[in-house]
């Protein structure tokens, strides 16, 4: 493997509980079934595939953790798109009702994702966009918070403060090396101005835009990072023969299974952050500490300035006959 090619590994799962969710992978396939076979409407047989990921989730998740769907923010007053998948820990401070869309913090999520019937381009590229604004919110810890280890809290600050984002997909319709190719050309996603006290603060991180992909029945794709808890090490076959381990590999890596959904359990279980908090994760968002607040007031001020430009900005005269006709130019055809 060369530093620009993504690892390839192949597993193949036999203990106890890998063929128990094995199982479960194929009931979810039948779940997707069963939701074609009742409706032609796309959007119908998306809820389906999305509740039955869900459902799936909440029998394999610790004890006090909770799946929904809706939007999340961080204290910083930022949110993100509506997202499929939202797995909150013990520390979220609200509930909702199966089925109904949530309002969630980020401080109180474990993980969040998005769930496709069929994995193509179009819906590839729909799920970096969301990755992408979930990735720029940031949790808030203070004082009384504890993350245990050294080793835990090297991830944490490799996860830049902010939960991974995953897609799970029933089907695919792109080649496995175009979608390394996507993950790879996808920037890594800052911290927004005002959300990082410097390169000390473990917000600071840059983050890709997704850190799993699971296809149904055919394998995963995960974002690896130094400390990874799985504690994956990515080996090297150097120009002598002789082979070495990567222990500081950043980047994507590929494995061929049959089934994948165990691995991503696996890999969800021990990527969820873990936070002991000292007080509640909702203080933030009811008393904003100064720094929350003095970017929230800058939002504002931005928001305002954008606005007073655009009344600013003149009207263009109207169109009147004579004049050339207007150009109009489409996603094929682009001005030169």
């Amino acid at each position: 493997m060369t530093d620009n090619e993504a690892p390839a590994r192949c597993f193949s799962i036999a203990l106890r509980f890998h063929k128990i969710l094995s199982t479960v992978e194929q009931e979810l396939q039948n779940a997707l079934a069963k939701a074609r076979l009742e409706s032609d409407h796309c959007t119908t047989i998306g809820d389906g595939a999305e509740e039955a990921v869900r459902n799936t989730l909440r029998s394999y998740l610790p004890s006090g953790y909770s799946v929904g769907k809706g939007i999340v923010y961080d204290a910083f007053g930022d949110g993100s798109r509506q997202t499929d998948v939202v797995i909150t820990n013990p520390d979220h401070p609200l509930s909702f009702p199966d089925g109904k869309s949530g309002t969630y913090v980020v401080d109180g999520v474990a993980a969040a994702g998005e769930v496709k019937s069929c994995l193509d381009v179009t819906a590839l590229s729909d799920s970096i966009k969301k990755g992408t604004a979930f990735k720029q919110l940031r949790m808030t810890v203070n004082e009384s918070d504890h993350v245990m280890t050294t080793k835990e809290q090297a991830y944490m600050q490799q996860i830049g403060m902010v939960p991974p984002y995953f897609v799970v997909a029933f089907d695919n319709k792109v080649a496995t090396d175009t979608i390394g190719e996507r993950l790879r050309e996808a920037d890594l996603i800052s911290p927004p101005v005002g959300k990082s006290m410097g390169e000390h603060d473990w917000a600071h991180t840059p983050q890709p835009p997704l850190d799993a992909i699971c296809v149904l029945g055919k394998g995963v794709w995960l974002y690896l990072r130094p400390d990874n808890p799985m504690g994956f090490q990515i080996g090297l076959q150097k120009e002598d023969g002789s082979k070495t381990v990567k222990n500081d590999y950043a980047g994507w890596a590929y494995l061929e299974t049959d089934a994948p959904l165990v691995i991503t359990m696996i890999w969800l279980h021990a990527a969820m952050p873990r936070i002991f908090r000292g007080k509640s994760a909702f203080s933030p968002y009811l008393v904003p500490p100064i720094r929350h607040a003095k970017y929230m007031d800058a939002q504002v001020e931005a928001l305002d300035t954008a606005d007073e430009a655009e009344q600013d900005a003149p009207t263009p005269a109207p169109y009147q006959e004579g004049d050339p006709a207007p150009v109009e130019y489409t996603d094929e055809s682009s001005p030169r």
